[in-house]
């Protein structure tokens, strides 16, 4: 199976890498809850996501979040991510700090608000030459 490339780039607004970062605000309890799918489970303010599921190709980690509401979220991470070169068995990893942003939260049909869409700025462009990735996310637990 070859590596997961899911998403493509889009215009928008991104988020900046070099964002000061005080403490992790905890959710706002008289706010909706909202969360983000982490492959087998919805998180509320995750410490660690993992993006690519299927191959675990991609990992968010120490996520320091600056904020946490029902329309986006902003943090800072360190990105794991196979570079599948030469081939995504035997990869080597681009690890680099990232800003975070998680928006476009939709409602499923269980009545469970979650985001699905994460835009990342990396502190220094990947072995790719890619500084800046939008991905769309899951919605739905994997089976």
């Amino acid at each position: 199976m070859g590596c997961s490339t899911a998403g493509m780039p889009r215009e928008e607004a991104s988020p900046s890498a070099s964002a000061s970062v005080s403490a992790d605000p905890a959710p706002d309890a008289t706010a909706p809850r909202i969360f983000v799918v982490d492959c087998m489970e919805y998180v509320e303010a995750p410490k660690e996501l993992q993006l690519y599921c299927a191959d675990g190709g991609h990992q968010l980690s120490k996520i320091m979040w600056v904020s946490w509401s029902a329309e986006s979220t902003f943090g800072l991470a360190t990105s794991t991510k196979n570079t599948c070169n030469p081939d995504c068995a035997s990869g080597n990893y681009d690890i680099r700090t990232a800003s975070v942003l998680l928006s476009e939260p939709i409602e499923t049909s269980d009545g469970r608000m979650v985001f699905t869409r994460i835009a990342l700025k990396y502190d220094k462009p990947l072995s790719d030459g890619q500084s800046e990735e939008y991905l769309d996310l899951s919605t739905e637990l994997m089976p």
